[in-house]
């Protein structure tokens, strides 16, 4: 089986393609390029160079955020316009999870912006505690609680010290939808992980002058 794993929820995305043939598994492709919010374009060119490296896949997967919500946006469109064009079965992973954390267990931390940080806890590839929103100073907190698990975030965050600046894998991604895992099968359009509505500028209201007498 080949999986073709994607993830843009950070400054840097991620593409590859792995090959999994009983205990093994072999990574055929894997291109990790930085790109802005605005613009998702590198994401789109490895995919390309992807499937003209390692052919058609038989599964697709990609992460689900938290994180970017462009960058969000088009990883998921990408991958669902991928797999409904192919009908290949599709995978949304959370992100924090492609992280290259230690086996025993780290923190996943990054800026919702706001005044908020989300923070994650994964040991062994899986969530001990799922991605919520804290204060910077809760944040601590939790950090100082588990003070010797390493603490990794695609950006900096300045209250935090021994920070590990470190992006989702789409490699790791692969090897989890590998496992398929149901949870992380879905059948129409991945649902990202938005811990809070994104920020829209509301329109101002529109006035209009008072009628005068004719």
């Amino acid at each position: 089986m080949k999986i073709l794993a994607l993830d843009s929820s950070s400054s840097v995305a991620s593409v590859a393609c792995v090959s999994f043939v009983e205990e093994k598994q072999d990574v055929l492709f894997e291109r990790k390029t930085p790109h802005a919010r605005s613009d998702s374009s590198a994401l789109f060119e490895g995919l390309r160079e992807a499937v003209d490296a390692c052919g058609a896949p038989d599964a697709l997967c990609v992460g689900s955020g938290p994180g970017s919500y462009n960058g969000l946006r088009a990883g998921i469109a990408a991958a669902r316009g991928f797999a409904t064009a192919l009908n290949l079965p599709l995978h949304a992973i959370p992100s924090p999870l492609g992280l290259p954390g230690p086996e025993k267990g780290f923190w996943a931390v990054g800026d919702a912006r706001g005044g908020h940080y989300w923070i994650a806890r994964i040991v062994q590839g899986a969530f001990v505690d799922s991605p919520h929103l804290l204060s910077p100073e809760e944040t601590l907190i939790h950090l100082n609680s588990l003070h010797d698990l390493a603490i990794l975030s695609s950006t900096t965050l300045p209250d935090i010290k021994h920070l590990e600046i470190s992006t989702p894998c789409a490699v790791r991604l692969a090897i989890l939808s590998e496992k398929n895992d149901p949870s992380f099968l879905v059948t129409g359009t991945p649902e990202p992980i938005y811990l809070k509505p994104p920020h829209i500028t509301a329109p101002r209201a529109i006035t209009t002058a008072p009628a005068t007498a004719s």
